[in-house]
């Protein structure tokens, strides 16, 4: 009996020390900017010995691997470990932290949720110095008195509640420039991967008349002197680049490095609205011109899956290839009167159609204004133009041999379009994955280092298709559902 009882101490007090051992749970990580800097930070708590965090800038660990920063902190500071770095961070940055923590002798290991820099809370208590600025956003604005009973909606916004059937985003373009609170341009040159356009993004939209006019235009309005193998391009401190600046916001020409042969523009709500399912109409007249297309996007608010080749996704409200007459070797017609609505997820140009449904007329697209529709749910996405369903696309992308990604398994159905989205309006021009190489007379070879070079050189082939190379956009509506 005496042994007896003895064991039964002995294991109760091993229970016990394991339960002690086990109980400690790695907290959410605190971001907070210090001028041109930022740090991360846990509270301190009896039993922690050392705390090393590893940092990456919008692209997710695969791994407990090193991060882009790192470093291990021995002591903490006003009750908190805290690991700080010299780098600035943007408003549109998503963090990604993984942390390990020495606690009475063992360690413990854990990812972070993400943190979206623009959406990132500080208590003003908890700042540690009175230099330390924190980031804030904007109080969501109140939904507007109803009378009627408020269904609960599927879709969401951030903190804010919604009902179905609701409009959360109206935009009509009044008055005579871009309402920034809403829009805010893309400055920037396409990054160099495998699908990038041949154009700059820059500041030249026009609103007039209720309507929004984004309207290519050839480098230097085609001059005899202009040469995009000459000069240099620096967009300075108007710049947006989020991913590499040294590609996006700069380039001199060499060899068979060009400048950017269309300027065009590209606007966002990036910073003032996104949501997580809902219905989007924009009632559009869409550009007419070879080789042109428009963009009527959805795009990732926090790339939680990652940033490079769509690993978050793009969704396609209303796409067309703006060409007037464009064939595949086998005679299938391509150009504006086919309209695509749909996914994109993968870069190449072979994929494109992978995640796309699409309805043909008579009429290029390009002719006069269509309505449309794009409806996101937790099931699939649904597309109508003028009113009438054209097509819908089902979830599981995570399971599809073309689109898989592993990092979509820890989401839901729709993984990667389980996040929030904003909207993207804009007009790009040419580049390497919108237009296949079994289109007849494309001047360009998409596996080409000279593909932006050798669709200027054809500039008289196709400048004169340009009648009306304009995305005009009377508005943009979004709804929940």
């Amino acid at each position: 009996m005496r042994f007896s009882l003895c064991c039964i101490s002995f294991v109760w007090l091993c229970c016990y020390g394991v339960q002690n051992v086990f109980a400690y749970k790695i907290p959410q990580i605190k971001l907070e900017l210090i001028g041109d800097k930022f740090n991360v930070s846990i509270p301190d708590e009896a039993g922690i010995e050392n705390v090393a965090f590893n940092i990456n800038r919008n692209r997710p660990f695969k791994a407990f691997e090193q991060g882009e920063f790192s470093g291990r902190v021995s002591t903490p500071i006003d009750n908190r470990w805290i690991f700080e770095s010299k780098r600035h961070l943007r408003d549109d940055d998503t963090i990604y932290i993984w942390t390990d923590v020495q606690f009475n002798k063992n360690r413990f290991r854990a990812m972070s949720t993400p943190i979206v820099v623009s959406e990132t809370l500080t208590d003003i208590n908890e700042v540690i110095n009175d230099n330390k600025s924190t980031v804030t956003t904007e109080t969501p604005p109140a939904i507007d008195p109803r009378t009627e009973k408020c269904e609960p909606a599927l879709t969401k916004i951030r903190d804010r509640n919604v009902c179905r059937g609701e409009l959360l985003f109206e935009e009509n373009f009044n008055g005579n420039e871009l309402n920034v609170t809403r829009w805010r341009y893309e400055v920037r040159l396409p990054l160099d991967n495998a699908d990038a356009e041949f154009v700059l993004y820059d500041t030249n939209a026009e609103i007039t008349n209720g309507l929004l006019k984004i309207e290519p235009h050839i480098w230097g309005n085609d001059s005899p002197d202009a040469d995009i193998r000459r000069g240099s391009l620096n967009l300075g401190a108007r710049c947006t680049a989020y991913q590499n600046p040294d590609i996006e916001c700069r380039r001199q020409p060499f060899g068979r490095v060009v400048l950017p042969p269309i300027l065009t523009a590209r606007i966002n709500t990036k910073h003032a609205f996104s949501f997580k399912y809902g219905r989007v109409e924009v009632r559009a007249k869409l550009p007419q011109g070879d080789w042109l297309y428009p963009l009527l996007l959805l795009e990732p608010h926090a790339n939680l899956y990652g940033q490079q080749a769509y690993a978050s996704g793009q969704m396609r409200i209303a796409f067309i290839r703006s060409n007037l007459q464009l064939q595949t070797q086998s005679g299938t017609e391509m150009g504006g009167r086919l309209l695509n609505g749909g996914a994109v997820l993968r870069p190449e140009a072979i994929y494109r159609n992978a995640f796309m449904v699409n309805t043909s007329r008579d009429a290029h697209f390009g002719e006069t204004f269509h309505v449309y529709t794009l409806t996101w749910d937790d099931r699939r996405l649904s597309f109508e133009v003028d009113g009438q369903k054209y097509g819908s696309i089902d979830g599981g992308f995570a399971q599809h041999e073309v689109g898989q990604n592993y990092a979509w398994t820890s989401g839901n159905y729709m993984a990667p379009f389980d996040q929030e989205f904003y909207i993207t309006l804009g007009v790009a021009a040419g580049g390497h994955g919108d237009f296949s190489d079994d289109y007849l007379s494309k001047p360009w070879a998409n596996t080409s280092p000279k593909a932006a070079l050798n669709f200027w050189r054809d500039r008289a082939n196709w400048k004169s298709t340009w009648t009306s190379p304009a995305l005009v956009v009377d508005y943009v509506r979004v709804f929940a559902i």
